[in-house]
């Protein structure tokens, strides 16, 4: 099982704006083959959120980044960070 954690930050005034695509496209994500958990948390100490997901296998995280759903939060989301976004992938056992 894969565990990914994806934290961006952005300026203040798109922050409810960055958080409202997230929660559009969540259904979506979690729907996917391979996707056992897909959550949104907010920063309380910064202008950032962290997603916390977890899929089957990589393969199954791969399809999600290639998919249309990744290509168009990535367009609509990227304009709006203040940094890039860092990802963190780790190899957990499922429970």
């Amino acid at each position: 099982m894969k565990l990914i954690n994806v934290e961006a930050t952005f300026d203040p005034s798109v922050l409810e704006a960055a958080i409202s695509l997230f929660d559009d496209q969540a259904r979506k994500v979690r729907e996917m083959p391979g996707c056992t958990h897909y959550a949104l948390y907010r920063n309380t100490t910064s202008d950032g959120i962290a997603i916390v997901q977890r899929w089957t296998d990589m393969a199954a995280f791969e399809a999600y980044r290639a998919s249309e759903t990744f290509a168009q939060l990535g367009k609509d989301l990227k304009p709006k960070m203040s940094t890039p976004p860092v990802t963190t992938i780790a190899e957990i056992e499922d429970a």
